[in-house]
C-alpha cells in the first residue's frame, strides 16, 4: 500500500503486513461508526421524540451516549494495538443489533430505542450492516497479524 490514505477491501487478499494492519484497523473504524450512530440516536431521542417519550428522554439519551463512549474507547484500543478479541466482540454485537432489528420488524415492535424515528432506526441498521462487514475485514487482518507470517 502507498502512503496516501486508501481503504482496504475487507474481503481482499492479505499480501503484506501493512495490508494486514490496515485491515485490522477496519474494526476500529467500525467501532467509531457505531459511536457516531449512537450519538445520532441520542440526538434524535433528545430533540425529535414525542411528548409520550418525555419521561424516558434523559435516560435513553444518557444510555446512548454511554455506549458511544464505550465504542469510541474500543475503536481507539483497536487502532493502537490491533487484536482479534475486539473484532469478534464487534462482530457479535453487530449481529445482535441486526437480529434485534429484524425481529422488531417481524413482530411490529418499535424499532430501536423509544423515541427514535423509523428513519433513524433504518440508518442505524444500515450502519450496523457496514460495521459487520468492517469487523469481518478487521478480524481477517488481525488474524494474519497474530500469525506473524507476513513481512511489512
Amino acid at each position: 500500500m502507498n502512503r496516501r490514505f486508501s481503504f482496504p477491501n475487507p474481503f481482499g487478499p492479505v499480501d503484506s503486513g501493512t495490508t494486514a494492519a490496515a485491515m485490522a484497523r477496519l474494526s476500529a473504524v467500525a467501532f467509531w461508526l457505531w459511536a457516531a450512530t449512537g450519538l445520532m440516536q441520542a440526538g434524535l431521542v433528545w430533540y425529535a421524540s414525542d411528548a409520550a417519550y418525555a419521561e424516558f428522554r434523559g435516560a435513553t439519551t444518557g444510555f446512548a451516549v454511554f455506549f458511544a463512549l464505550i465504542a469510541t474507547g474500543l475503536g481507539w484500543a483497536q487502532w493502537r494495538r490491533p487484536n482479534r478479541i475486539l473484532p469478534v466482540f464487534g462482530l457479535a454485537w453487530a449481529l445482535y443489533e441486526l437480529s434485534a432489528f429484524g425481529v422488531s420488524l417481524l413482530v411490529g415492535a418499535p424499532l430501536g430505542a423509544a423515541g427514535v424515528p423509523a428513519w433513524g432506526a433504518v440508518i442505524a441498521a444500515t450502519t450496523m450492516l457496514v460495521c459487520l462487514i468492517l469487523h469481518v475485514g478487521g478480524l481477517r487482518g488481525a488474524a494474519v497479524l497474530a500469525r506473524g507470517d507476513l513481512k511489512a
